[in-house]
């Protein structure tokens, strides 16, 4: 078990919810913003700067020149939303759409 999914565990635990809809997404990487879904990831390859799209609009995830690709994983039940970056995972905030 990776340190996220021990994390998502442990909240899963204490907010008493299950695993059930907690998972990394089939998301994709880009460098064309104007062609994301939600859920997929924006590397601008100027600046390495990550985005990822939520349903509520974009969120900044930080500067990774480290990876071409990257995971995001979402917990339906809290909401919470993480990326992969090559430093490890980073906790984005929580979708409230």
């Amino acid at each position: 078990m990776n340190r996220i999914q021990a994390f998502a565990a442990a909240i899963t635990l204490a907010l008493g919810l299950t695993t059930t809809h907690a998972s990394v997404l089939g998301n994709e990487t880009t460098a064309v913003a104007s062609r994301a879904e939600v859920y997929d990831v924006f590397h601008d390859r100027a600046t390495d700067f990550v985005f990822v799209k939520l349903p509520q609009g974009w969120a900044f995830a930080g500067r990774d020149g480290g990876l071409a690709s990257h995971e995001v994983f979402h917990d339906a039940a809290t909401g919470f939303v993480f990326v992969k970056l090559s430093g490890g995972w980073k906790f984005l905030g929580r979708n409230v759409a």
